[in-house]
């Protein structure tokens, strides 16, 4: 029997996030991953599906094609071991941006959030976006929390309900983190930090639906 793939979400409710996904990182990029769905959005990134035969820029281009919104942090774009700088994240910001410079129809539409731990750092890096906004997020997750919150509150419609402020919203990722751990073990998931990506979507979710909040996907 062939395997279904899950339904991709609709592209105005997916948000796709370009970070460094190492150990050092994981915290900031797991409390996107909270405001996102918290926000009742969808996030994507490359972690969600791994193919050692698939070419990766090609499936990072597909899926910010897929996402009407990106969060693109260049807090890593710094002097590595060997010497010189990562360009990873400036290049999936690049086609961000190209998508909604050249692309038709809805693509025109893409926002997007860019991110730093450091205010004004990036001029010395990429100073064709100085004239953008960017946000700081001081490698706090709290931090990260309340500037991916008050973006998509920004862009909402006026006929959608309002977000969860950013206050409550960190106040439910303090409890998430002390209280998932119980729900986790009823169903014999790892640790939260030893949880895969996909086994960490499925327990915001779960803590979420848990606490009996309905998620506002419309």
């Amino acid at each position: 029997m062939a395997t279904q793939r899950a339904a991709k979400p609709p592209a105005s409710k997916a948000v796709f996030i370009n970070c460094p996904f190492d150990d050092g990182f994981r915290p900031i990029f797991r409390a996107m991953i909270f405001a996102i769905i918290s926000s009742g959005y969808y996030p994507r990134c490359a972690l969600d599906a791994t193919d050692g035969a698939e070419v990766r820029v090609s499936k990072i281009a597909q899926m910010i094609g897929e996402c009407d919104w990106g969060i693109h942090d260049l807090s890593r774009v710094e002097i590595g071991a060997a010497g010189v700088p990562r360009f990873n994240m400036p290049m999936e910001l690049g086609l961000h941006l190209g998508t909604r410079l050249f692309g038709a129809g809805r693509h025109r539409r893409k926002r997007a959030l860019i991110l730093e731990a450091q205010p004004y750092r990036y001029d010395a890096a990429l100073s064709d976006i100085s004239g953008q906004d960017i946000e700081v997020h001081s490698n706090d997750p709290g931090e990260a929390i309340r500037c991916v919150r008050n973006w998509l509150s920004e862009h909402r419609s006026a006929d959608e309900p309002p977000l969860p402020g950013a206050v409550a919203m960190l106040s439910d990722h303090r409890s998430f983190q002390t209280e998932v751990g119980a729900l986790l073990a009823t169903r014999r998931l790892d640790a939260l930090d030893e949880l895969t990506h996909s086994d960490f979507l499925f327990a915001v979710r779960y803590w979420i639906a848990s606490r009996g909040r309905a998620l506002d996907f419309r």
